[in-house]
């Protein structure tokens, strides 16, 4: 998911690094993250889920069975 960074070199010696603009995440924008596996995800294949005492989002069914 992550775009390729070019690195040039300035006239007074030093190296910059610059990336291409835009967003990581494509399609409509509604995306949350799995609280287990940190994974980004459209909202539907999500569940609510009571942990630690709060409602927290994770995988539907499970992150293992997701690609």
């Amino acid at each position: 998911m992550s775009k390729d960074t070019v690195t040039a070199v300035r006239e007074d010696g030093l190296r910059y690094q610059s990336k291409v603009g835009g967003s990581p995440f494509l399609g409509s924008g509604h995306t949350r993250s799995c609280f287990k596996c940190g994974k980004h995800r459209a909202p539907t294949s999500l569940q609510s889920i009571r942990l630690l005492g709060r409602n927290e989002v994770v995988c539907k069914p499970s992150c293992k069975t997701l690609p």
